[in-house]
């Protein structure tokens, strides 16, 4: 059958009626085809690049804590040196650094 004979006998409406039948199935091989395989290609490089992030934050977060700890231990040790520095000077110049209470 010939494209003209089909509009003749089936009229416009319903030859319009296949086309668009048609384009809406290509339409959708498209769809659930080559797109769904785009986008779960990028959706595995955005999910590899997240977990790459989550992890970096991860060990910023736990050299940030280790900082933290060796910071604290340093201050400790200082703040035990400094004392025992006042409690030199203190029997050294007799009672110079007496603390204003009395003490």
């Amino acid at each position: 059958m010939d494209i003209v004979q089909i509009i003749e006998t089936l009229g416009i409406p319903v030859a319009v009626a296949f086309v668009l039948g048609y384009a809406c199935l290509f339409l959708m091989k498209f769809i659930t085809g080559k797109l769904i395989q785009r986008i779960d290609e990028q959706y595995a490089g955005l999910k590899a690049i997240v977990i790459k992030l989550i992890d970096s934050n991860n060990k910023e977060k736990q050299e940030a804590t280790k900082l933290g700890m060796q910071q604290t231990a340093q201050f400790s040790e200082l703040l035990g040196r400094f004392d025992t520095f006042i409690s030199v000077v203190q029997k050294l110049t007799g009672n110079g650094l007496k603390k204003k209470d009395g003490r």
